[in-house]
């Protein structure tokens, strides 16, 4: 970084990825006449009203939401999709940043602004130094922008253990007013998984979640422990009817793919075939293209 500015600063500047605010410039004890020279001498970019960034700093990811945050000032964090990009539950980086503020007034910006008047402290958060919101909050705010994004990141920050069901039943009580946008979809999300018994751990049994409560059929319970009549330990099961000794697997490409698993699952199937129990098995394939013939199976296995 250039040095000119002094090591406070210049370490603040590195620290923002490239980037900093004319206010923090000037709180640091930096002239507008030296801020001004750094300007036409080109050691300082223009990258948006009041905020600057260094010429040898690349771009990055990063450093264009530190700037966007910086350009709102005041409690801005990132929100939304870049939130959930920032905290793995988006492949893809947003082509515009996504800010939250909760002040009243800004200039138009070339990227998403969100205003928010519930947007509390504990709401924020810090990732790789960026201000953001947190998990729970990130996931109630996508149920308002996207929908259906914030279905598979609600499933996942509960498998991650980055939020649980209680942290998000708080932050719905706390923000959950009449109208409050997003609220309504994650609210009905919790009450569906608070009627299960276990925790799901892959997406695809996420996927046979989804279908079990769409049918009529009792609530299976998840990662059931099974036991021979000896009390030896047998495994888990995916789903389970316990009282009807009946059990659902989900094969994944890892399934398939891995001979010294395939040779564990085929042994632990044959335990649990001597201990009583009726055995179905279903493939991503299955569940996503059949699920009305998987509900028919265990309707059949039930009755």
């Amino acid at each position: 970084m250039d040095r000119g500015f002094g090591r406070t600063v210049d370490d603040l500047i590195a620290a923002q990825y490239g980037v900093i605010s004319r206010r923090q410039l000037i709180d640091a004890g930096i002239s507008y006449g030296v801020i001004d020279h750094r300007l036409r001498s080109g050691a300082l970019v223009h990258v948006d009203r009041g905020v600057y960034r260094a010429r040898v700093a690349p771009p990055s990811g990063e450093q264009s939401l530190m700037a966007a945050v910086l350009g709102i000032g005041g409690a801005a964090v990132v929100s939304h999709q870049s939130a959930a990009h920032l905290w793995g539950l988006l492949g893809r980086r947003p082509e515009q940043p996504h800010v939250t503020t909760s002040t009243g007034r800004w200039r138009p910006k070339p990227f998403h602004v969100h205003r928010s008047m519930d947007l509390a402290v504990e709401h924020i958060t810090s990732v790789r130094g960026i201000p953001t919101t947190t998990p729970a909050r990130t996931v109630v705010d996508l149920g308002a922008s996207a929908p259906r994004l914030a279905v598979s990141a609600f499933n996942q920050v509960l498998r991650d253990r980055l939020v649980t069901l209680s942290e998000f039943e708080i932050l719905i009580g706390d923000i959950g007013r009449q109208g409050r946008a997003g609220v309504g979809v994650i609210r009905k999300l919790v009450e569906e998984r608070a009627k299960w018994v276990g925790t799901n751990e892959s997406a695809l049994e996420d996927e046979f979640r989804r279908i079990i409560d769409r049918s009529l059929l009792p609530i299976p319970v998840a990662q059931y422990e099974i036991r021979d009549d000896r009390g030896m330990f047998i495994g888990r099961a995916d789903f389970a009817y316990p009282e009807r000794r009946l059990v659902i697997e989900l094969d994944g490409y890892r399934f398939h793919s891995d001979p010294e698993a395939f040779a564990r699952d085929r042994n632990r199937q044959n335990r649990l075939l001597l201990a009583g129990y009726r055995i179905l098995r279903y493939t991503a394939k299955d569940l996503r293209q059949n699920p009305d013939r998987v509900v028919a199976d265990l309707v059949r296995s039930l009755t």
